[in-house]
């Protein structure tokens, strides 16, 4: 078989094994029914339309989960799909980036999926993460553009790169981290160097400015409410001295570095203790060292966050743009220095065993849930007994005010042609034409029978009187579980409601 043959084997064996792996995943999603999980209950309010800007965060992954609701219906097939592309489009690229440095197919192939060894990556982002997974696999598509702009210096190159950097930015601001992450590790590679210093860079600047600018308006137009967001996410304005704060930014840093690599560096360094090997100058790959230089400036990055803006928190998960190509970097040094095919083979397994692990807990999340008599998560809730029941009592369609994001969504998910609102996306007011009819307003009554503060200073803004009506409740049954039932107390108010009127 010809070296072209063996590739081309590789290259499908690869994407019907990844295939396989994310719809798998995307078929998990569809048996858990219509409950959501809080990144999607905030999309279901969001991507009821679209905005410059909705919240804190930027507005692409709302922008293009608004464009598959518009394609198949706003519900969970919509918002499952879009995620598993996303994940899908993380390994794809970090496969890509891997056959740059890792001549071996086999390899390649595992440093992909050795990003089932990061928590972070394998479970969160498969559960609920949203911009965090969109910004990730932009940052993949934007370091394999890299790559291919060294090889093949072209114009097409720049104006590819100059559309991800503004995808970034609007994606997460988080992903400025990895922006400047890259352009000082590219300056630190003489090869690279000549990239970045062209005139064409300018055309990539130009292309992520225009693009990113109408937001950018936006923002300034609440940035004082996203100041107050990033600073309380980062521990800005923490009372603590300048040298405790400092302290307290390295050992969160630390901590939740070693968080988000601890498992795929240990089953790395026991398998392939030969990874730690020095390399000789004659055996030093451009784009390897590329990478080892994103690796160090990403930490420097950080370090610059603490010592002169003052961050003493960080979260594993703002890792994933930074640390995803660890794993990688390490194989394309085994594969080097050189391993047996033994080693290749226990690593193949490690993986497997850790997907399974995953998929089963995946099962156990919902399915299992009382065989293991735990307390239901809100993945259990009995949403569509709930809005069932809401529909006997009266309500119809109209304008849906939850307490919180999932209350609403987990609601709205029931009642077509219906507007959803929550005070945990207060920035958002969906377009009154949409939610024509009822108003019902309804909070968690689990715990307490009262409407909770938060949501009645929101109606309040709203001019909605809903204080003054009675109160009534339902109650459903937590759906395989026998943890108890869950409880909702609403209001219901009729169609001449302030809920039909321009917010």
């Amino acid at each position: 078989m010809s070296h072209i043959d063996r590739s081309t084997s590789a290259s499908r064996n690869f994407l019907w094994l990844l295939t396989g792996y994310i719809v798998l995943h995307l078929f998990i999603r569809l048996g858990m029914g219509g409950t959501l999980e809080l990144d999607e209950a905030e999309q279901i309010i969001l991507g009821q339309q679209l905005e410059l800007g909705y919240n804190t965060q930027p507005p692409l992954y709302t922008w293009i989960q608004w464009l598959f609701f518009q394609l198949l219906g706003t519900g969970i097939f919509a918002l499952a799909l879009l995620k598993s592309l996303l994940l899908f489009s993380i390994y794809l690229f970090t496969w890509l980036i891997a056959r740059q440095v890792i001549p071996n197919q086999r390899m390649a192939l595992l440093a992909s999926f050795s990003l089932c060894l990061i928590p972070s990556v394998a479970w969160e982002s498969v559960r609920d993460l949203t911009h965090t997974v969109l910004v990730t696999a932009i940052a993949s598509a934007t370091f394999y553009t890299v790559f291919r702009i060294y090889q093949k210096r072209s114009l097409s190159g720049y104006i590819a790169l100059g559309i991800l950097l503004a995808c970034g930015m609007l994606a997460k601001y988080s992903f400025g981290l990895f922006a400047a992450s890259l352009l000082l590790s590219a300056l630190s590679v003489r090869e690279y160097r000549s990239l970045i210093l062209n005139r064409r860079m300018l055309l990539s600047i130009s292309i992520a400015t225009l693009l990113f600018l109408p937001h950018l308006l936006w923002a300034v137009g609440h940035l004082e409410e996203i100041k107050a967001f990033i600073g309380g996410q980062v521990g800005e304005g923490s009372e603590a001295s300048y040298l405790s704060g400092v302290l307290m930014g390295f050992s969160s840093l630390a901590k939740n570095a070693a968080e988000f690599l601890i498992l795929v560096w240990l089953v790395l360094t026991l398998i392939f203790p030969s990874a730690y090997k020095p390399l000789s100058a004659d055996n030093e790959c451009i784009h390897r060292a590329l990478l080892a230089r994103f690796l160090i400036a990403g930490g420097l990055v950080c370090v610059v966050l603490i010592l002169l803006f003052g961050t003493t928190q960080f979260q594993s998960r703002w890792f994933q743009p930074l640390l995803i190509f660890f794993p990688l970097y390490m194989l394309s040094r085994v594969e080097t220095v050189g391993c047996s095919v033994r080693r290749e083979t226990i690593l193949r397994s490690v993986i497997v065993f850790f997907i399974v692990i995953v998929v089963v807990l995946r099962f156990a999340q919902f399915w299992l849930a009382p065989y293991i008599k735990r307390n239901a998560n809100r993945m259990q809730y009995p949403s569509a007994e709930l809005a069932e029941q809401l529909k006997q009592e009266g309500f119809t369609s109209g304008t849906i005010i939850g307490d919180s994001n999932l209350t609403a969504a987990n609601i709205g998910l029931y009642f077509e042609n219906s507007r959803t609102l929550s005070p945990k996306t207060e920035f958002f007011l969906a377009d009154p034409s949409e939610g024509s009819g009822q108003c019902l307003v309804v909070w968690k009554a689990t715990r307490h029978d009262n409407m909770p503060p938060a949501q009645a200073n929101y109606l309040k803004k709203l001019g909605i009187d809903a204080q003054s009506k009675p109160y009534r409740y339902m109650t459903a049954p937590y759906r395989y579980s026998d943890s108890g039932e869950h409880r909702i107390g609403y209001v219901l108010l009729a169609s001449e409601s302030l809920c039909n009127k321009p917010l």
